[in-house]
């Protein structure tokens, strides 16, 4: 029924653990460096404007509000040039080898690693493929998967899992507390940056 069934003993307690989860970006591939690039690129090639390199993450949100008078239509050519720049500029990426250490070996311990990301299926599984780590997982789930839940709400909910059944690894403080907010306790969320 579950990808796994792992049970950990802890003071005397038996905890089972159905899932481990993996979010992609930024906790298993630095990408942000690529992908800021890849939209600065977008934007100045769609509307001839500069878009200043951050360190946060550029987002789509960023772009709409940066130039709110954008045409849907230039906000869709800019997307997909970024998709395209992206794949030039994926070599900027940057795997986290100490977390793929770990993903290694519970792939090997028959634990079943699951990805749950807000990437795109095209874009994650073109990092996932360039850092050949897309045969770890026992199964994924992107964007597109999620019709507007968060993914750790589509994790509890779709997928059947109480919050205590998860350990997850995520790198954003943001993303640790949308995992809280949707059930996950706390204490089994491992922010690994």
């Amino acid at each position: 029924m579950y990808p796994i069934n792992y049970k950990m003993k802890k003071k005397g307690w038996m905890i089972v653990i159905k899932a481990i989860i993996f979010d992609l970006d930024n906790t298993l591939v630095y990408s942000d460096f690529a992908n800021n690039i890849a939209y600065r690129e977008a934007v100045k090639n769609v509307i001839g404007a500069d878009l200043e390199i951050c360190r946060t993450r550029i987002t789509r949100d960023n772009i709409a509000r940066q130039f709110p008078n954008l045409s849907a239509d230039d906000m869709s050519k800019v997307i997909q040039e970024k998709e395209h720049q992206y794949e030039i500029h994926i070599n900027k990426t940057i795997l986290n080898t100490a977390l793929v250490d770990a993903l290694k070996y519970m792939k090997e311990n028959n634990m079943s690693p699951m990805l749950l990301t807000y990437s795109s299926k095209h874009r994650a599984e073109q990092l996932l493929r360039y850092h050949g780590i897309s045969n770890l997982f026992s199964a994924k789930y992107y964007k597109e998967d999620y019709e507007g839940k968060s993914k750790y709400k589509y994790a509890t909910s779709t997928l059947g899992l109480k919050g205590s059944d998860i350990i997850l690894f995520e790198n954003e403080q943001e993303g640790m507390k949308e995992a809280v907010c949707d059930g996950i306790i706390q204490k089994n969320i491992i922010r690994f940056v």
